[in-house]
């Protein structure tokens, strides 16, 4: 289908248009997509679990930590990416693609984005601040692409007016996507073929103490790591959240359930991304694939969806809203429930923290899902807390991460001086700010010499506490301010 943002300016819509159709996003997505993620958006509002926890009223109205935002016009959601599989999980690129039941104009989410709507290849998009562009793909098709690479955005246009270029799915992709068509509400799936580096697998496994513990040989895992196709993840709504797993290789697995759960849960906590009840899932062997079952905590199930939620969801909150012109209970309200979002994602990474190296990616994903919470509407003051509470994060996530880097140097004796500094005071008087309330990375005050590498892992530590100690100074006292500005229990 040519993208055309005219192409039906000329028909009058109705209130509700056809419900969108999962293959006809997946084809605008661009090429070289290793990583997607389908949403039945109408299913998944209507189950007894989305309903209990809110997810269909509005944002103000419902449940504020809801693991996902969507616009409330969409019908179903695609999004696609291209992951770098050995580096932290680094995107390359990312698209969003939101199925709509009726049309959402591109001024709308620019405003409610603070951004402008510019023009590309003579098609309007909307430039956002959060490093992404919005254009139409279709009359009620959106699409967002991030970061906001003005030049990829023109040659997808034009790949779309030529008619020539759809997305074509890899052989894993595919089948694993064309499961949404059925039971599941979601399903993400990622190809890994050829991905994973065999001396980067055999460097982690000697030095991980895996081998030894289970009595296993090097060339066996390394083998059966190395021919990783992908994995696929389906999660199902009923009164709970249901997820099935499923990690497939190119080779039988050689060993039995028990090992197979001891490897998935070191991997993940290796990688900094250890799941909340993890210890409770259900853990099978079959034939090439490791199978993991398990009902989800909501914290999982934020976690889970955070690795392809869309890049910005500010202008989910648009639907039924004056957006020039709130009332002082319109600014009260999406306050309040901005505020709430903010509390519950704070919880679910302190509740979770009890393992120092086994959630900083999950800081990382929660810092973009604070960048990405809803804004319209919402109290200026309340936005520069996010915005020092994300930098907060992002502070203590680069302190997790850097501590072996730093216990290596603290080894050889010659770890570096320095002073990592964060404003972060909500402020007093008459007005409402952030004042000069700041704090010194410890890592940065201590010199550790020889083999003494306790100090590296004991000055990251200090760096997470004072984290959360800012954290809670800065909350009492935006809570205390606004809670006195509107005259509600924030």
């Amino acid at each position: 289908m040519r993208l055309s943002i005219s192409l039906l300016s000329i028909l009058v819509l109705s209130e509700t248009c056809r419900a969108s159709d999962f293959n006809e996003l997946i084809e605008k997505a661009p090429q070289g997509a290793n990583a997607v993620m389908a949403v039945d958006v109408t299913k998944t509002l209507e189950t007894p679990f989305a309903k209990m926890n809110g997810w269909d009223k509005a944002i103000h109205e419902g449940s504020a930590d809801r693991p996902l935002y969507l616009p409330p016009e969409a019908d179903k959601l695609v999004a696609a990416a291209q992951i770098d599989i050995t580096r932290d999980l680094n995107r390359s690129w990312e698209v969003s693609l939101f199925g709509l039941l009726e049309s959402m104009p591109l001024g709308l989410v620019a405003r409610a984005e603070g951004g402008y709507v510019d023009k590309i290849e003579d098609v309007e998009v909307a430039w956002l601040p959060s490093d992404a562009y919005v254009l139409k793909a279709g009359e009620t098709t959106l699409m967002m692409q991030a970061p906001a690479d003005r030049q990829a955005v023109a040659r997808w246009i034009s790949s779309q007016k030529s008619g020539l270029a759809t997305m074509q799915m890899s052989d894993y992709l595919g089948p694993a996507l064309a499961a949404i068509k059925s039971q599941p509400h979601v399903v993400m799936a990622l190809d890994t073929s050829n991905a994973i580096q065999r001396h980067r697998v055999e460097e982690n496994l000697q030095q991980s103490g895996f081998l030894e513990k289970h009595s296993l040989k090097l060339d066996q895992v390394a083998d059966l790591i190395t021919s990783l196709q992908g994995i696929v993840i389906e999660i199902t709504f009923t009164d709970k959240a249901t997820a099935m797993a499923r990690i497939d290789f190119a080779q039988t697995v050689p060993f039995n359930k028990t090992v197979a759960k001891a490897l998935v849960l070191a991997t993940l906590e290796s990688k900094h991304m250890s799941l909340p009840g993890s210890d409770s899932f259900t853990f099978s062997v079959v034939d090439k694939s490791i199978i993991v079952e398990s009902d989800l905590l909501l914290d999982s199930l934020r976690r889970i969806l955070s690795l392809m939620e869309p890049p910005s969801t500010k202008f989910s909150s648009l639907k039924n809203v004056n957006v020039e012109k709130p009332s002082g209970d319109d600014i009260a309200q999406n306050s309040l429930a901005y505020f709430h979002a903010t509390q519950s994602l704070i919880k679910d990474l302190r509740k979770h923290a009890g393992s120092y190296n086994s959630d900083s990616y999950w800081m990382d994903r929660y810092v973009k899902k604070i960048d990405s919470l809803p804004i319209l509407h919402v109290d200026n003051d309340l936005l520069d807390y996010g915005e020092k509470l994300s930098e907060t994060l992002e502070s203590m996530s680069g302190a997790r991460k850097n501590d072996r880097l730093q216990a290596g140097v603290a080894a050889r004796g010659d770890l570096s001086q320095g002073t990592i500094s964060n404003n972060y005071g909500y402020g007093s008087g008459s007005g409402y700010g952030y004042a000069n309330y700041s704090y010194s990375n410890p890592r940065s005050r201590e010199t550790a010499a020889g083999n003494d590498v306790a100090n590296a892992a004991a000055a990251g530590t200090s760096v997470k506490i004072q984290g959360w100690e800012l954290i809670d100074t800065a909350t009492i006292q935006v809570r205390r301010g606004l809670t006195m500005r509107y005259n509600i229990e924030f």
